[in-house]
């Protein structure tokens, strides 16, 4: 019979201890958006955030999101490469997405990356050539800046991708 009541004083006395415990991990204080951007790059140098880029290329401009993961976004304006002169009317092409990672050359810093978008003829939506973009960037402060090369198909085509961070629009915050 001890026992038994031992059990029965025990068991719900874990169960609660777990789901404190739980509750506790999900609920905790967490890092602000502010103090996790600090935390993961510690200044503005980083290149993670959002971005629009204008790039040498015949649609812009582009927005990019660098993710702390070493991954990326990369979007442009809908139906930008459709085009009724071309032969099935262009291309449709999907958000690109990629890899990124930071780079030391002869003691200068730099973001390397690759990001593909899925492309599709227009007329008929059959799959068309991927677009590959590969890039070396610097980045100072809020701005980043650096050579690109965009392939599609047979055809290389070189670029230079220029970018600004987006950034809180404080005034506007303010006035909500």
């Amino acid at each position: 019979m001890i026992q038994h009541v031992k059990k029965i004083v025990v068991l719900p006395v874990i169960i609660a201890a777990l789901t404190l415990g739980a509750v506790a991990w999900t609920t905790g204080p967490r890092a602000s958006a502010d103090t996790a951007s600090t935390a993961s790059h510690g200044n503005n140098a980083s290149v993670v955030g959002a971005w629009e880029i204008t790039a040498v290329a015949p649609y812009a401009p582009h927005l990019f999101t660098f993710n702390a993961d070493g991954t990326m976004l990369s979007t442009n304006p809908t139906n930008v490469q459709e085009n009724p002169a071309k032969p099935h009317g262009g291309t449709n092409d999907s958000v690109g997405m990629g890899v990124w990672k930071t780079v030391n050359d002869h003691g200068k810093t730099y973001v390397v990356g690759t990001f593909e978008e899925l492309n599709a003829l227009a007329d008929n939506h059959q799959p068309t050539d991927t677009l590959s973009v590969s890039f070396k960037i610097s980045v100072t402060g809020d701005t980043l800046d650096g050579p690109a090369v965009a392939k599609q198909g047979a055809e290389v085509n070189p670029s230079h991708l220029h970018g600004t961070r987006i950034s809180v629009d404080n005034a506007a915050v303010n006035s909500l």
